[in-house]
Order: structure tokens, then sequence, then C-alpha cells
């Protein structure tokens, strides 16, 4: 069973770039449509390579969760959902429902993952998750 009426969603990806390394944060790439403060997030979801393999824009999912925390700044620069563990972001792991979140505007590219653990992990992986939102009036 969903627990969501979609209004509009999008896939966005925190690129692992670089030498991985613990405690270093990856932001959310630019999409520009997204990157206005002209939406409010109201869901999210988060995968591996196991829900799915290759993103849309052709880059490699990350094959675990564990070692991945998420943060998410709105448009005030506030944290509002600190080093949340990845896995706890994914549906399968949440008896399929997406986690809903108090609506708010984000700054996107303000959003970040961070490494607790390398492990399983390669460079240039990346963390999809799906951005569940409406725009701003």
């Amino acid at each position: 069973m969903n627990n969501l009426i979609i209004k509009r969603s999008q896939i966005v990806e925190f690129k692992l770039s670089g030498t991985l390394t613990v405690g270093k944060r990856y932001y959310a790439t630019d999409i520009p449509n997204l990157s206005r403060n002209n939406i409010v997030v109201y869901g999210i979801e988060l995968f591996t390579s196991t829900q799915l393999a290759v993103t849309p824009t052709g880059n490699t999912s990350v094959p675990v969760s564990t070692g991945i925390v998420v943060t998410f700044r709105d448009n005030f620069k506030q944290e509002f959902m600190y080093q949340i563990p990845a896995f706890t972001l994914i549906r399968a792991n949440n008896a399929g429902l997406i986690v809903l979140l108090k609506p708010r505007i984000i700054n996107l590219t303000d959003c970040y993952v961070t490494l607790t653990s390398t492990s399983g992990l390669t460079a240039d992986q990346t963390v999809p998750c799906n951005l569940y939102y409406d725009l701003i009036d």
C-alpha cells in the first residue's frame, strides 16, 4: 500500500566524486528547475543498486546504504533532516512506505550525504534519491 499522492517527483543524485573520505560532504547535483528555492518537498526515498542499478543520467548507484547519512537543508540553511541513516530512507526497509516530511522549501544544492564508512563504496558512484514535491505558486 502506498502512503502518498504524488504531485511531482524527480530523481536527485549525490555523486561520490574524488577520493572517498569518511566525514566528507557530497552535495546534490544541480538541477536548475529544482535549485531555485521554488519547490516544497514533502517526501523522500533513497535507492541502492538493488532498487536502481543505474540512474537515468547513466551513473552507477551505490551498492550499500550502510555508512551513508543524509542531511537536508531548507532555504534558510537550517538542517531540518540531519544525518539520517540512508538505510532508513529506503522504501523496502520501511514497509514500502515513502518517508514523509513536513512540507518545506529546500535549497537542493545545500543538501548532502556524508560517509561514515567507505566499505563497499567506490568513487564516482551516486546516491540516488527521489524527491516528492510541489511547485510554489
